[in-house]
């Protein structure tokens, strides 16, 4: 680990007593900076710490990928109109080795963004009509797995948007809400809400391990929520009703756990979307604070990032989150309809000198 861990954790012992109680009307975190104009740079911790994570963009529709052009006065006098993607309620995000974004949106189904590409389209209705309540979504590079809670399904689609197969009430699955998928071990976590547990299958969705059931023991559930992968280590998953996450091996042996509820730093309310940055730092979405939380594999808080509001930089009532290899963060602002890209900024290390001290 580098030297983000200390520093940040010295910025946040400075804010961390902005966190409004949970007994209070509207629980959330102060932000970590004061309010800047919409124009100026976005970033996290605040000056005099070096910044770690900066604001980049948000993805609300075809415009903002650049997939449509607005209308000029003449085509809106004329009454022409088109057809523009715009997102309703997003609940999870995934996002591919390319940049393609995947959004699960509860009104739309699965919609895919390629802003490189400048191109947006509804995903999952090229196999037919749009896959209801996606809660959770996972990518590797060559599939897209999707979970859909008020169906009880976990289907997977090719790239091009095809279902492939899917899983069902008849295989046990019931309300599921996160995935994670680790392509190299032909691994698929399955967050299986109502049965209080995790379910490890292989990528052709053969069932190898059934883990947790209802408790607040280690390795034991109630309301799981989200999953991610941690490299090198195993999984995570965010017991959101006992207010911790719990980590894991690959085979599903409980290794640590930490968090609880509260209203500090480091502490949740309704602890969500999970996700691992290039650094293995783990980030938690939190609900009920409006933020997402940064912490140390052994779960030492390192500074979060957000609070209410409509803002770049704010939430209401943020869900899922995705990390890709080149440390873009994906943000599904559920409320404000719009997904919001941070960019994890990876310390620079010194150059090796070119002239070494003489002996």
């Amino acid at each position: 680990m580098s030297n983000f861990s200390t520093k940040l954790f010295v910025v946040l012992a400075l804010v961390a007593g902005a966190m409004v109680p949970l007994s209070g009307q509207k629980p959330a975190t102060a932000p970590a900076q004061p309010p800047v104009a919409q124009d100026e740079v976005l970033a996290w911790p605040a000056p005099p710490a070096p910044a770690r994570i900066k604001w980049v963009a948000e993805y609300r529709n075809a415009f903002d990928v650049g997939a449509k052009k607005k209308r000029s006065f003449i085509d809106r006098l004329a009454g022409k109109s088109e057809e523009v993607i715009w997102l309703q309620r997003p609940l999870t995000v995934a996002v591919d080795d390319k940049g393609v974004i995947f959004v699960g949106d509860f009104t739309l189904g699965i919609i895919a963004m390629d802003p490189a590409n400048q191109k947006i389209w509804a995903f999952s209705s090229i196999s037919g009509a749009a896959l209801p309540t996606p809660t959770g979504l996972a990518v590797d590079s060559k599939l897209v797995y999707a979970a859909s809670a008020n169906t009880s399904q976990v289907v997977v689609f090719d790239k091009e948007g095809r279902q492939l197969s899917a899983l069902g009430k008849a295989d046990g699955i019931s309300r599921p809400v996160g995935l994670a998928v680790d392509e190299a071990r032909d691994l698929l976590i399955v967050v299986n809400g109502d049965e209080h547990a995790v379910r490890l299958y292989n990528r052709n969705l053969k069932l190898l391990k059934t883990i947790g059931g209802r408790g607040s023991e280690e390795g034991q559930f109630n309301f799981p929520s989200y999953t991610c992968i941690v490299p090198g280590v195993g999984f995570a998953v965010a017991d959101t009703g006992n207010f911790r996450i719990q980590i894991f091996d690959f085979n599903g042996r409980f290794l640590r756990t930490f968090g609880k509820v509260g209203d500090m730093p480091g502490q949740f309310a309704r602890p969500k979307g999970l996700a691992v940055d290039p650094d293995g730092h783990l980030y938690v979405v939190d609900g009920t604070f409006q933020n997402f939380q940064i912490f140390n594999q052994d779960g030492r808080i390192l500074t979060f990032v957000g609070t209410g509001g409509v803002r770049r930089g704010q939430f209401q009532t943020p869900n899922g989150i995705a990390i890709g290899p080149d440390g873009g963060i994906y943000v599904a602002d559920q409320i404000n309809r719009r997904i919001q890209k941070f960019q994890y900024l990876r310390e620079e290390k010194e150059a090796p000198s070119s002239n070494p001290t003489p002996q």
